[in-house]
């Protein structure tokens, strides 16, 4: 009898301290993300802080983003990261506070250089993009979907680049760092030969999503911010930027004057 109790007693003990664990699904989206990346990254390695904080454990789980998105959006895993908000999307998830901010833009090759400051301007610009991507906003998708522009959905960015480079587009929308990152991975010194247009398709703010079929996905969330809070509020936050723009994947691809180092 004694046994029985003290076996009792030994697993609730340990169910009294295991931490909490939030599934994440996500893909490959370096330098945020990136399964072969310290800390997967840098938005997975905020996100894995933030939520240290409140004594919560993150699995993260990598899938190609059309999986993805199936999987959290179905609550078959609790969620995503780098996510930027859509009205599309708030059907199906809860929005963190931001975790981060990107500005995505159009990249060409200097060859072919082209000037724009409204959609219309670019009715005769052909573009490819990820299939499923949003980061470039809501105006843009719409402006997508009333064909005023032309953009070829791939399954990759690698894709969308190649097409780029081999001229059959002229341009591939993408967060400014990842296309650098990106663009140095693919094509080395001949990054040279790629630029972005100066003006931003949209400031875009990332998010930990959600998804609104999990059980009781708000305290998810709130948790979360309250973590992220307290990593903002500790300077954490600002160190784990500043070690990822010193790191070589930086270093080595995205121009120092495009990123404001936080002090």
């Amino acid at each position: 009898m004694r046994t029985i109790l003290f076996v009792s007693f030994l697993f609730f003990s340990q169910l009294a301290f295991a931490k909490i664990k939030v599934r994440i699904t996500t893909g490959e989206w370096p330098p945020y993300i990136s399964n072969s990346l310290d800390n997967k990254g840098l938005l997975a390695q905020i996100t894995t802080e933030a939520f240290a904080q409140k004594d919560v454990a993150v699995q993260l789980g990598f899938f190609p983003w059309a999986r993805t998105n199936e999987l959290s959006k179905s609550g078959e895993w609790d969620g995503t990261i780098a996510y930027a908000r859509l009205k599309e999307r708030e059907k199906y998830y809860l929005f963190s506070d931001p975790i981060y901010v990107g500005r995505y833009v159009l990249f060409y090759l200097k060859t072919h250089p082209f000037n724009w400051t409204q959609y219309s301007d670019l009715k005769n610009i052909p573009m490819a993009s990820t299939r499923g991507f949003g980061g470039m906003g809501d105006r843009f998708i719409q402006a997508e979907k009333d064909g005023l522009i032309k953009v070829e959905r791939l399954t990759s960015d690698i894709q969308s680049f190649n097409m780029l480079r081999t001229g059959r587009v002229q341009a591939v929308p993408s967060d400014l760092e990842v296309g650098y990152v990106l663009l140095q991975k693919i094509y080395g010194k001949d990054v040279q030969l790629f630029a972005h247009h100066p003006l931003a398709i949209q400031v875009s703010e990332y998010h930990l999503v959600i998804s609104k079929k999990v059980k009781d996905p708000q305290n998810l969330i709130d948790t979360f911010n309250d973590g992220l809070k307290k990593l903002r509020h500790s300077g954490r936050y600002n160190e784990i930027i500043r070690s990822w723009y010193a790191k070589p994947i930086y270093q080595n691809a995205v121009p120092s004057h495009y990123l404001t180092v936080p002090k």
